[in-house]
């Protein structure tokens, strides 16, 4: 089938005329912990001017009994449908360059096709840069800065790296499946996935958003002000606050996750230090004599 006819653009939309370096993807995934991503589209698309521009075939890619979308009985008539949707939007960043912004639900059918649809678009706007923006819940305190899982087609393109600490096996997303297709064709494409405390995944948590927004800037996406999100950001940390202090539970709960982060954090400043020559050289030579004798290096791997 011709991945074109998944997506179309706009009846108005010439995209010959259309040209950005970054495209954001705030697709869903698994769950939107923290509401991280809602967060980020509403922010973008009431902070900046945008339009929509083109928008995926929903009826052959998304699986409607299994994610029934709402509708509203006023009595004798439906009304108010929720209608899914994947939208690109054109966005002009503060600077005045614009961007493109992929929102909406995840697929469930026909990922590649989909994928080969979303690499053909990139490569007839001039996008550069892929960013995909998502978030997890994590056994991580909200005292402590909010982590970044940072991923890619390729280490190299990834500006900041953090990656996890082993290899795991999981169940893909329709956004996994894109940056693998992405990279094959060439396209530098980086994952942030934000790492939202676990005790506060199912309620809106702005600092999430926050975090993103920071997170795209760093690794070479626009430039968004964090405008009203940091004053939500603030009222929502000081309710957190209160709530925990009322707690001993809670408190317990907390500190043990600051122990665990502080941890981690003591590792990765460890592995950060900067090796001395000598100690440089004989990894090389360790390294090279691996080569020769055909030995890659044990590996780690954990299943989750």
């Amino acid at each position: 089938m011709d991945p074109s006819t998944v997506f179309t653009y706009e009846r108005h939309i010439d995209a010959r005329t259309l040209r950005g370096s970054t495209l954001v993807v705030t697709l869903g995934a698994f769950t939107d912990a923290g509401a991280a991503q809602h967060l980020l589209d509403t922010h973008i698309l009431e902070l900046l001017d945008s339009r929509i521009i083109g928008r995926v075939d929903m009826d052959q890619v998304y699986d409607y009994t299994g994610h029934r979308p709402e509708i509203t009985l006023d009595r004798d008539h439906f009304e108010d449908y929720e209608k899914p949707e994947i939208l690109l939007h054109e966005v002009v960043a503060a600077d005045g360059e614009p961007f493109f912004l992929l929102t909406g639900p995840e697929p469930s059918f026909q990922w590649e096709r989909l994928a080969s649809a979303l690499r053909h678009v990139i490569e007839q706007l001039g996008v550069e840069r892929t960013l995909l923006v998502q978030s997890f819940p994590a056994p991580v305190p909200h005292t402590r800065e909010l982590p970044i899982t940072r991923y890619g087609g390729a280490s190299e393109d990834i500006m900041f790296p953090r990656p996890m600490p082993a290899v795991f096996r999981l169940r893909s997303t329709f956004t996994s499946v894109l940056t693998l297709r992405l990279h094959e064709s060439g396209h530098p494409v980086v994952g942030l996935a934000a790492q939202v405390p676990q005790y506060l995944h199912e309620t809106e948590y702005p600092v999430a958003a926050l975090a993103l927004l920071r997170a795209v800037r760093e690794e070479g996406g626009p430039e968004i002000a964090p405008g009203e999100l940091e004053v939500i950001a603030r009222a929502v940390r000081e309710g957190i606050d209160a709530q925990v202090a009322g707690n001993d539970q809670l408190q317990e709960m907390v500190r043990s996750l600051e122990e665990n982060a502080d941890r981690f954090q003591l590792a990765d400043a460890a592995e950060a230090e900067v090796p001395s020559a000598e100690e440089i050289a004989a990894e090389v030579e360790q390294f090279l004599a691996g080569l020769d004798e055909g030995d890659q290096g044990p590996s780690e791997e954990s299943h989750g």
